[in-house]
């Protein structure tokens, strides 16, 4: 079936016509000109949290392979394809997903279509190639490994899920990497890859009825695969946890994170509002304190990563050399207890929503950039693409006290994972120093 969304008047809301198969196939169309460009994603409900230990890392993995070769596209041709056209395609996987996407002109973008459709069950998963992709997803693990921040990252995720999927890294370990074999991949290509488990947004310079009809033509007769798995819910912590790395790094860093809660709910929103106050601007709490008041610090980041399941929080700091691990670590409770106390400012609350204005509508401005958008919302959030129309108006009805609240519910340090990465000639520092409590990493969003 086939039906225009009219149900929210809203600027915010483009014109949205959804097209639904019998398979479970989902299609979001929008008309945007006046550029003669397309850009199509297929998002599949597939990622890290469907893996089971003893193949982690298997959906990153299964997105490579995902290029080299179906019954009708061999290997090389989607590329050359591509090219050919003048366009450009990508993917990524995430904790909860994998997408893949294409840039093309409007005259000759179902090109695109047809490869999808191809790739969803008939890929070919030679062996040959699945032995030699390996080692090139075992190299960008040994690159990630090289990254100063992505063991410290994947450090505090593991401790802050203990028995929930995220626990893993998406691109894997590598004990599981090195085991996996061609025919588990094919096992889970065929449990995971179909119809029901993907959606598809178009944006651009298209005829929609046109599209429509070719959309169930080159989907509507796919074989379902199964359903998705509910994983194992995240046990409430207990107290906080703590670790400590030694890297062959010169510098020290140190990462606290925070359980939270899925993308979309009213408190997402709120940490996205309290993420910006304590760290994401030169005008922020801990910016201001740390990098230039006490210069104890030369980087500061705060990340409000929800997800489809609970999320976390994530700060980030990277310390001068000679700095006090103890004493940045109070004053980041101390900054912290100022803001569950004072919550934010007037002036930087407008400060803050303009910011997130701004950068929330720039997202319209480029096709492929809209269908991210969409797509996101519509994988995410109960209400799909049409939380688009609420989002806005949720970040400026936030109250004071709803942020207080926000922040004392979550930024609990009995609830937080602490991780220390030192320079391996250094000491573990002491636990004797601490403050008293008062609570991007590359193949997340790999580009292929």
């Amino acid at each position: 079936m086939s039906e225009r969304d009219g149900g929210i008047e809203t600027a915010m809301l483009p014109d949205v016509e959804i097209v639904e198969l019998e398979n479970g196939f989902r299609a979001l169309l929008v008309e945007r000109g006046p550029l003669p460009v397309v850009a199509s994603l297929l998002w599949y409900r597939i990622g890290a949290r469907d893996e089971k230990t003893g193949e982690t890392g298997v959906s990153h993995f299964l997105e490579h392979m995902m290029f080299k070769g179906t019954d009708r596209f061999p290997k090389g041709q989607i590329d050359l394809l591509t090219s050919k056209m003048g366009g450009s395609n990508n993917a990524f996987t995430d904790n909860d997903s994998t997408a893949y996407y294409f840039a093309m002109a409007a005259d000759r973008w179902e090109t695109a279509l047809e490869i999808e459709a191809s790739r969803m069950r008939e890929c070919l998963l030679d062996p040959r190639e699945f032995a030699s992709e390996k080692n090139v997803v075992l190299e960008e693990l040994a690159m990630g490994e090289d990254d100063p921040w992505r063991p410290l990252y994947q450090a505090t995720e593991s401790l802050i899920y203990q028995v929930h999927p995220y626990h893993h890294p998406v691109i894997g370990w590598r004990q599981d990497l090195e085991r996996l074999s061609v025919q588990q991949m094919r096992d889970y290509y065929a449990r995971h890859y179909g119809p029901n488990r993907a959606f598809l947004v178009v944006v651009g310079a298209i005829d929609k009825a046109r599209t429509a009809a070719r959309i169930r033509e080159l989907f509507g007769s796919l074989p379902r695969a199964s359903e998705r798995e509910e994983p194992i819910r995240e046990p409430v912590p207990v107290g906080e946890r703590r670790a400590c790395l030694r890297t062959p790094h010169s510098v020290t860093r140190l990462c606290i994170g925070f359980p939270t809660c899925r993308m979309g709910e009213r408190d997402d929103y709120a940490l996205d509002v309290i993420a910006h106050d304590l760290g994401n601007s030169k005008n922020s709490r801990l910016y201001r304190r740390l990098v230039l008041k006490e210069e104890l610090v030369t980087e500061v980041s705060v990340m409000n990563e929800t997800r489809q399941d609970p999320g976390a929080i994530f700060f980030l700091f990277e310390l001068r050399d000679g700095a006090s691990l103890a004493r940045v670590e109070a004053i980041v409770r101390e900054e912290i207890g100022k803001q569950i106390e004072e919550g934010v400012g007037k002036k930087d609350l407008e400060r803050i929503r303009a910011q997130i204005r701004s950068s929330f509508l720039f997202q319209d401005e480029a096709v492929l950039d809209l269908a991210m958008k969409l797509a996101r919302f519509e994988a995410g959030t109960p209400e799909g693409f049409r939380t688009l129309a609420t989002v806005l108006p949720t970040y400026d009805s936030l109250t004071q006290k709803e942020l207080r609240e926000a922040a004392a519910k979550y930024l609990d340090f009995d609830r937080a994972a602490i991780v220390t990465a030192v320079p391996a000639a250094a000491k573990a520092p002491s636990r004797k120093g601490r403050a008293p409590a008062r609570k991007a990493e590359g193949a997340r969003r790999k580009r292929r």
